[in-house]
């Protein structure tokens, strides 16, 4: 009977050793699972410095950027911005009515996107931000020029758009300031025949689920281990060898 309970002890011992490495599998599995999105979906990022020399005092800004390397025609092209105003200098006291524009130059197409504040937006005094806010591009094959099978790269470029307020007892007015254009840099954009997206669509789901199906087959393979794992044979005492030999 004691020696029944010092198996079963045993074995429930085994089976919470085992079960301590699930969670570290399950951390593998996620971790392969975001190498793999990372590195199907390349995003290039940087900042953009923009600024004016204005009748009364000087603006200096930054846009920051980011938007996928590469692009398929019948999808939005998605590019994220944030305004952050470095410095106003002179009568310049802050910003108003802003809005950010992005463009995207293929061979002679332009395609356009903004995003513009709003009513209810504050005013941006120097240090203040503005993002991230998501500009989307539709990618179509008359927009972009491009026949199913062709590609092509293009070029990005990030421009702001406002008002400035001269803060004077002489002024105090608003004034547009002129747009400020800068190069974001390129992206590659594809229109894929319907066999390659086909395909293309299969392999990607394949590697969605194959994370959990790799994780479901080890945690059936520690179950069986837990249950079938080799006891090793008991070590007798001495009343079991002395009754032996009776």
């Amino acid at each position: 009977m004691l020696r029944n309970e010092k198996d079963s002890r045993e074995r429930g011992h085994r089976r919470t050793r085992l079960w301590r490495f699930l969670p570290v599998l399950v951390a593998v599995i996620l971790l392969i699972q975001v190498m793999g999105a990372r590195a199907g979906v390349q995003v290039t990022s940087g900042t953009v410095q923009l600024g004016n020399s204005l009748q009364y005092g000087n603006t200096s800004y930054s846009v920051k950027y980011s938007y996928p390397s590469t692009a398929e025609v019948g999808s939005n092209l998605t590019i994220t911005v944030t305004l952050h105003v470095n410095s106003l200098t002179g009568l310049v006291e802050y910003i108003t009515n802003y809005g950010l524009v992005a463009e995207v130059f293929i061979g002679s197409q332009v395609l356009q996107g903004s995003f513009p504040s709003t009513e209810n937006s504050t005013f941006l005094y120097p240090g203040s931000s503005w993002g991230p806010y998501n500009i989307t591009i539709p990618l179509t094959a008359n927009n972009t020029g491009l026949a199913k099978g062709n590609s092509a790269n293009a070029t990005l470029s990030v421009a702001l758009q406002d008002n400035v307020f001269y803060a004077a007892p002489q002024l105090n007015v608003y004034v547009t300031e002129p747009a400020m254009q800068g190069v974001a840099g390129s992206l590659m954009i594809q229109n894929p025949v319907t066999s390659t997206s086909t395909s293309t669509t299969i392999s990607s789901t394949g590697q969605t689920y194959l994370p959990y199906l790799v994780l479901v087959a080890a945690g059936a393979v520690m179950m069986l281990g837990a249950a079938f794992w080799p006891r090793p044979a008991p070590a007798r005492n001495r009343e079991d060898v002395g009754e032996s030999s009776r």
